[in-house]
């Protein structure tokens, strides 16, 4: 609690306050960027400014003339009007604000009359915010966005994926093909449709194929499509393969290091005269199409051992991505979270939010399945969370539950060996038991015992 300073203006003060004008007033609060919410002897909102908007997520007049006691409800916790009625002091609050997922200082400051009767309640929030944010935020706009260089539906502002996205941006402005590679997960087919929908090619088909789930005798019908009769079980009136259908668009070629070596001899040919024999014909026919490849494999090592071409690998390299593993671009696992449960939030009619801790977890967590298996987390503890706020304790639940998956190998590690890392680079940083157990969600002695524990054996 902070003691409140009593100050006695001086008359001619008093008199130069009455003068201002009542617009002038109202045009100050009206524009203030701290959030301003007063609320009458009952607990009844007579005043909020449009700063409100900002961190409620509703507009001033929705709450104005209104019992704070019954909208408070999904709009914030902890509710201390009531405290802060009786006790002569300015109350400090973190307050949680589930529209906008933020927690956010407030201070709540009672008035009393002259006759020491409390008459009303003033109370200001105002962000976490650095200088150069009031360069571009609007006071009463709620929603914050972030200025994407490539498309404004990929997240990530971490050094470097937004070199990914900047040389991105100048690969779809080319006609030129592509080959993404990058671990599992980590939004490859996402980048190649982004890529088409921003080229000189958007308004034409854009067909994606997985090269593993099609079988190697379908592959080549699929694809080149077949002339009436061309095999038995053949579609009478033959068929346009996706080739043709794709002509003046992109073809996706996803899993591309899983192609046969007969599928990439034919590849190779589409990607070198822009032609296709079809299944059952000996008459070639051209499409203009650009070919975008994607692997999660290590091509090189697969030409070393004679897997794929090298002429198909070349020919494909004619711009090459690599996109960086989650675990390499920390700065952006928060953004992503935060997506991700809005997201989740809109589909499922809840307003869950994660606490601290459950934030710090998914910073130093290294994400194997990359940003597939964080929106999969994300979903996974929004579903289960009985609470509005989302805790810790599931996050560990998670990590027990996909320890054991063989897919992840060495990049897993248990519960146990997630604490340690945690523990070790939090000590390493602050040298501080109780800054451990803030970040972690645990009680002071608890993050001794681990100190002890994982820095004794060191």
């Amino acid at each position: 609690m902070i003691d409140l300073s009593i100050t006695v203006n001086t008359p001619a003060y008093d008199d130069y306050l009455k003068s201002i004008p009542h617009e002038t007033l109202l045009k100050i609060l009206e524009n203030s960027f701290t959030e301003i919410y007063v609320l009458d002897k009952d607990g009844k909102v007579v005043y909020a400014n449009p700063a409100v908007t900002r961190l409620y997520g509703i507009k001033p007049e929705d709450i104005v003339q209104k019992d704070s006691k019954k909208i408070k409800e999904g709009l914030w916790d902890p509710y201390s009007f009531d405290l802060t009625k009786v006790s002569h002091q300015a109350i400090v609050t973190e307050n949680i604000y589930y529209k906008t997922n933020r927690t956010i200082i407030c201070i709540n400051v009672p008035v009393y009359d002259d006759n020491n009767e409390f008459e009303f309640m003033v109370s200001t929030s105002l962000d976490n915010i650095r200088s150069v944010d009031l360069s571009y935020r609007d006071v009463r706009n709620p929603i914050e966005t972030i200025d994407l260089e490539f498309s404004d539906q990929i997240i990530g502002k971490s050094k470097l994926f937004k070199q990914c996205l900047s040389d991105l941006e100048k690969i779809a402005k080319s006609d030129c093909n592509l080959l993404i590679l990058g671990e599992s997960g980590t939004g490859k087919s996402y980048i190649a449709q982004t890529v088409h929908n921003e080229s000189r090619r958007s308004h034409k088909p854009f067909i994606a194929i997985n090269c593993a789930a099609i079988p190697d005798g379908l592959f080549e019908s699929e694809l080149f499509g077949y002339m009436p009769g061309a095999f038995t079980g053949a579609n009478v009136k033959g068929k346009t393969g996706l080739l043709k259908d794709a002509d003046g668009g992109t073809i996706f070629l996803d899993e591309i290091g899983d192609l046969s070596p007969k599928m990439q001899v034919k590849i190779l040919d589409v990607l070198e005269n822009q032609r296709f024999i079809p299944v059952g014909s000996n008459k070639p026919e051209h499409v203009n199409i650009r070919i975008i490849a994607a692997t999660n494999q290590k091509l090189i090592q697969a030409i070393k051992e004679k897997k794929f071409r090298s002429d198909l690998y070349w020919r494909l390299n004619t711009a090459k991505i690599i996109l960086p593993p989650l675990r390499q671009r920390k700065d952006d696992i928060l953004l992503l979270v935060t997506h991700f449960l809005n997201d989740f939030n809109r589909r499922y009619n809840t307003k869950k939010i994660f606490s601290k801790a459950i934030l710090s977890y998914f910073i130093s967590y290294d994400w194997p399945g990359n940003v597939r298996q964080l929106k999969n987390a994300v979903e996974r503890m929004c579903i289960l969370s009985d609470k509005i706020i989302v805790n810790e304790s599931l996050f560990l639940q998670y990590l027990d539950q996909e320890e054991d998956i063989e897919e992840f190998d060495e990049e897993c590690f248990n519960v146990e060996e997630f604490k340690k890392r945690t523990v070790i680079k939090l000590y390493a940083k602050y040298k501080s038991s109780r800054i451990i157990a803030k970040k972690m969600g645990l009680s002071q002695s608890t993050a001794n015992l681990l100190i002890n524990k994982y820095i004794n054996e060191m």
